[in-house]
């Protein structure tokens, strides 16, 4: 029985200790398994860490702009160029004054008609635009209606223009006779009847006595004289009565009447 009794023994000490080594191999599998999963555990949060951080510095960029105040450099540049802008609008405006003046001035000029002395052709209140460059050139034609200045001329006690048609050029003789108006050329020895298709049919020029008494009723013209009358010639006060024009008396030549707008008509 004792036999029996250790091998019992022996039995149970033997599973004992199987017992204790399957206890000890069991503790050591979940200290490895502990250890395995805080090994692996960093790895998976280090990301999270990363990744937050990355959207702190991504929200602060974001904010930076609002923060950041503008460059000076900047602002002057700005304040230069609308400056530059206002100096350049402001430099057209008074190119386009100067212009305009300079226009009127040597150019061309508005004239208002008063009298009757030019009708059917003018009436009084016509607005004419005349222009200026003719008498700078010294060039005029027959038939053109010109502005004159006519102070201190014998015969003419106003201080308005006359404006009048050049009938004579410049060393032509021109003679009034038989209701007509009569040219001789220069170096010519013959007249010729000047056509007037501007005047009404049947309009007559006479003389009048005081025109005649000075000669103008026949005149040899000077190189720098014209001769000018009236389209009415019944009441026109022109070189019939006041003699030939000289060329700088040649105010401006008609160009276009603008008014009345329903009689625009260029001359």
């Amino acid at each position: 029985m004792k036999k029996v009794d250790e091998n019992n023994l022996s039995v149970k000490e033997t599973e004992n200790a199987e017992t204790k080594e399957l206890a000890e191999v069991s503790a050591e599998k979940e200290v490895s398994s502990v250890s395995e999963n805080k090994e692996l555990s960093v790895p998976e949060e280090q990301p999270l860490e990363i990744e937050e951080s990355d959207a702190g510095d991504k929200k602060d960029d974001a904010e930076k702009p609002a923060e950041i105040s503008e460059d000076p450099k900047a602002k002057s540049k700005k304040k230069k160029a609308i400056i530059s802008e206002a100096l350049d609008w402001l430099r057209v405006i008074c190119i386009g004054v100067i212009a305009g003046v300079l226009l009127v001035v040597f150019v061309i000029q508005r004239d208002n008609v008063y009298g009757d002395s030019m009708s059917p052709t003018l009436e009084s209140g016509d607005v004419l635009f005349t222009q200026k460059i003719s008498t700078y050139i010294k060039k005029y034609d027959r038939g053109d209606i010109v502005v004159l200045n006519g102070q201190n001329m014998e015969g003419y006690n106003k201080s308005e223009y006359l404006i009048k048609r050049i009938v004579g050029l410049p060393g032509e003789t021109v003679k009034i006779a038989d209701g007509n108006v009569y040219i001789k050329p220069m170096g010519h020895s013959d007249y010729y009847i000047l056509q007037e298709n501007y005047l009404p049919e049947g309009v007559k020029t006479t003389m009048m006595d005081y025109g005649t008494a000075h000669g103008y009723n026949e005149i040899k013209l000077g190189d720098n004289e014209y001769f000018c009358l009236g389209d009415n010639r019944p009441v026109s006060n022109d070189s019939r009565n006041l003699g030939p024009f000289t060329e700088d008396r040649i105010v401006a030549v008609a160009v276009i009447r603008i008014f009345p707008f329903n009689m625009i008509r260029t001359f």
